[in-house]
């Protein structure tokens, strides 16, 4: 039987809270760094590093009030009181993987164009390399 997953079927959390309705898009990348050595008998490749990012797209949610707070506000105050330490991140499919990994805080950009809703993109670093958990 074959899945087929959909952003819907996606939920995110940052430090613990659901951020999913606010979340328009988000995608868990790496980028691996392969050097390429010309030998005596031909190309030899090695991969020599990887760096992984998280990209969410978000509808900006400055003074939201309720269970969960902004998420806006929540990050601006991680970037700015604890820029260097990481915040936890959980990227579940409703097939049941999970990813987990820590990313470091970025300031949120503020304000935009009319008379559309007012949106925001993130590419944070992520610290390490993400778990995963197939089920």
């Amino acid at each position: 039987m074959s899945y087929i997953i959909t952003g819907r079927d996606v939920t995110f959390t940052l430090d613990t809270k659901p951020y999913d309705a606010q979340t328009t898009s988000a995608t868990l990348a790496c980028d691996t760094i392969i050097e390429t050595y010309q030998t005596l008998d031909g190309r030899a490749y090695k991969s020599v590093d990887k760096q992984w990012t998280f990209t969410i797209e978000l509808l900006q949610d400055w003074g939201a009030a309720g269970a969960h707070g902004s998420l806006f506000e929540s990050m601006w105050s991680n970037a700015e009181n604890s820029p260097n330490s990481t915040v936890a991140v959980s990227f579940t499919a409703a097939t049941g993987a999970v990813f987990s990994f820590n990313v470091l805080p970025i300031f949120p950009s503020a304000g935009g164009a009319a008379p559309g809703a007012l949106t925001d993109t993130w590419t944070l670093t992520v610290v390490g390399t993400p778990t995963e958990t197939f089920s």
